[in-house]
C-alpha cells in the first residue's frame, strides 16, 4: 500500500513541474552568417592584351539558421566576393561543401589585363534564412587575402560621335582600340556594341571587331540615337550566362548622345595691367550646371593651357583670375569642358597685355 502511495505521488508531482527548456520555443536568429575564411586559388598572376585569367575563390561561412543564396531584384546574387579592382571584381558564390550552416562557398573571379598590382578581397556579403545580413570587409575579422598581378598591353577604347548631335538624325559612332603600352592601334580587337537595354542586360556577344587602323564604324538609326550607348572589349566570361555579374569587361566606354554645346562669354576687367597683378575675368555659361569647374587658358608654343579654374554659380555665372606674367601681351580663353550635359565650349579669345 505505501510503495502504491509514493508511486502516486511522485507522479501527480512530476505533472506539476514545470515543461524544461525542450518545450520552450526557440529564440529569434538576429546574428548575421560569420565569415570564417577565404581562399583564392592563386597569389600571382601574369596576364597580358586579350587574356583572362580565371581564379577560383573559396568562402567558409557559417550560421545559426542557415545562409541563403538570394538576390536583390537588380541583378545581384548573395553571397559574393568582391575585390579592390576594376572592372570584373565580382564571384557569385555557390555552395559546393558541406550545409548552409557550415559550407564552403565557391566561385569565380576573371583577372584580365585591366588589373594591376596587389589586388585585394574587399568585401563579403550574404544573407541568411532569417534575412540577417553580413556586409564585411574580410580584413577586420580575418587575415588579408590578395592576388598579385602583373599585367600589359591593355587594350584602352574610345567611342566618339559627332556631337552636338541633331535630334531625330542617325548618327555614325566611331570606336577606336589601342594599346596603352605601345599607342599603337588595335586592329581585329574584338567588340561588344550594345544600346539602351543591351548595356546593362543579356545578350553580350562579340558583334563587331576594329579594322587594321583599330576603328570601328556603325551608323545607329535615329530611333536608337538619344538612349545610351556603349561599346566594350571583351574577355572570357566565367559561365555561358548573360548575367550582369557573368561577362568579363577589360575595357570600356559609355555615354549618351549630347545635343547641345556649351556657350561661354569672357570679359577682363582690364586689358592691361602691371605684370604680375591680378586681373578678374567674368562671364557665363550655358546650359546651367553650378558648381562646374571652367578653365582659363592662355595661348603658348601653339597650343591653348591651362592657367587657372573657377566655377559655375547658382546665377551661371563666373569669375576667374588672370595673371598676365611679363610685359607683353598675352591671349586668354576660358574653356567649359564638356561632360553629361553638353559638348565642351570656349570664348572668344581675350587679351590682358602685361606693363
Amino acid at each position: 500500500m505505501r510503495r502504491h502511495l509514493l508511486l502516486a505521488i511522485s507522479l501527480t508531482t512530476a505533472l506539476l513541474v514545470p515543461a524544461g527548456p525542450a518545450g520552450a520555443a526557440p529564440a529569434a536568429d538576429t546574428t548575421p552568417p560569420e565569415l570564417k575564411s577565404i581562399e583564392l586559388s592563386r597569389s600571382a598572376v601574369t596576364v597580358s592584351g586579350l587574356q583572362t585569367v580565371m581564379i577560383d575563390v573559396r568562402v567558409r561561412l557559417t550560421d545559426e539558421t542557415g545562409v541563403e543564396p538570394t538576390s536583390d531584384g537588380v541583378g545581384g546574387s548573395f553571397p559574393y566576393v568582391a575585390l579592390d579592382a576594376t572592372p570584373n571584381n565580382f564571384a557569385e558564390l555557390e555552395l559546393t561543401e558541406g550545409t548552409p550552416q557550415d559550407g564552403t562557398w565557391t566561385g569565380q573571379v576573371a583577372v584580365t589585363s585591366a588589373w594591376q598590382g596587389t589586388v585585394r578581397v574587399k568585401h563579403v556579403a550574404a544573407y541568411d534564412k532569417a534575412w540577417n545580413l553580413l556586409d564585411v570587409d574580410p580584413d577586420t575579422v580575418i587575415d588579408p587575402v590578395a592576388v598579385q598581378v602583373t599585367s600589359s598591353h591593355r587594350p584602352g577604347i574610345d567611342m566618339t560621335f559627332p556631337e552636338p548631335a541633331t535630334r531625330g538624325k542617325p548618327i555614325v559612332m566611331t570606336v577606336r582600340v589601342w594599346d596603352t603600352d605601345t599607342g599603337r592601334p588595335w586592329a581585329n580587337a574584338p567588340l561588344v556594341i550594345g544600346n539602351d537595354n543591351g548595356c546593362v542586360e543579356s545578350g553580350f556577344r562579340v558583334n563587331g571587331r576594329t579594322g587594321s587602323t583599330g576603328t570601328f564604324r556603325r551608323t545607329v538609326p535615329a530611333n536608337q540615337a538619344g538612349a545610351l550607348h556603349c561599346a566594350w572589349v571583351p574577355g572570357t566570361s566565367r559561365t555561358s550566362g548573360g548575367g550582369l555579374d557573368n561577362r568579363t569587361i577589360i575595357a570600356i566606354d559609355a555615354a549618351h548622345l549630347r545635343y547641345t554645346r556649351y556657350k561661354v562669354s569672357a570679359k577682363p576687367a582690364r586689358t592691361a595691367a602691371p605684370a604680375g597683378s591680378s586681373v578678374d575675368v567674368t562671364g557665363s555659361v550655358s546650359p546651367l550646371n553650378k558648381g562646374k569647374v571652367i578653365r582659363l587658358q592662355r595661348y603658348s608654343g601653339g597650343a591653348w593651357k591651362n592657367v587657372n579654374t573657377g566655377r559655375v554659380r547658382a546665377s551661371g555665372r563666373y569669375t576667374v583670375v588672370a595673371t598676365p606674367a611679363g610685359k607683353a601681351s598675352y591671349s586668354y580663353r576660358v574653356y567649359a569642358p564638356g561632360d553629361g550635359y553638353a559638348v565642351g565650349g570656349s570664348s572668344k579669345a581675350f587679351t590682358v597685355r602685361g606693363t
